[in-house]
């Protein structure tokens, strides 16, 4: 076994894919040994679509503006790093002496990469769920998704508790609209399965039911 399966936590049918996400370019000799590049490229896409789908379901009333930004926030640069220490990627990573000889040596950069081309190997070599696992196990956990979590809308926030605790979806209900059409005021309630309710009001719909849900989370605990 290679020693970076067991941090993976994947044992490769084909460890040749492996050894190619581990290899820079400086060290690939014309076509016969390929660098990770296009693992690389494969892994981008793969880590995308994973955490895409994750934060989807995690956050079933966020739009699309706040799902892309939840996104970005996990595959960024500094997250491939982490990653990509914390499994040893820097001292398994294959650069030529002469690179390293320049004093630069194996740079942020090439670990970053190297972690995609890892999740582009895993998944030629044991497909989407592998793949997924590995991503989800290393890139979802950590203060990162905590912040998100904490910071998504009240909307969010409650469905994803009712969801953990096996309760009904909160139901919403528009309870009354004062004020002229330039300058309403919403008011509405928000019910869980077990009776607990609350209200909330503001200049717009949606407004009311996050006030309406924070509320809510505030009873729960959860505010």
């Amino acid at each position: 076994m290679h020693i970076l399966e067991k941090k993976i936590g994947y044992r490769f049918r084909a460890p040749e894919l492996l050894e190619e996400a581990l290899r820079h370019a400086s060290t690939a000799e014309g076509g016969a040994r390929k660098s990770y590049q296009r693992l690389e490229y494969l892994g981008d896409a793969v880590l995308n679509l994973c955490l895409a789908e994750e934060t989807y379901r995690t956050f079933p009333s966020a739009e699309e503006g706040a799902l892309s930004k939840a996104r970005s926030a996990l595959i960024n640069n500094r997250n491939l790093v982490r990653v990509g220490e914390a499994i040893g990627v820097p001292d398994q990573l294959r650069i030529d002496s002469s690179v390293r000889g320049k004093g630069g040596g194996v740079t942020r950069k090439m670990v970053a990469d190297a972690v995609e081309a890892i999740a582009g190997a895993i998944f030629l070599d044991g497909g989407y769920d592998a793949a997924k696992q590995f991503i989800l196990a290393h890139f979802w956990k950590g203060k990162e998704v905590q912040g998100l979590i904490a910071g998504f809308d009240a909307k969010s926030r409650l469905q994803e508790w009712c969801q953990r605790h096996r309760e009904p979806l909160p139901r919403y209900r528009l309870l009354s609209v004062k004020g002229p059409p330039h300058s309403q005021l919403f008011l509405v309630s928000a019910r869980l399965g077990d009776g607990k309710e609350e209200t909330g009001s503001g200049k717009t719909k949606k407004e009311a039911e996050m006030e309406a849900a924070e509320r809510l989370l505030a009873v729960l605990g959860e505010g």
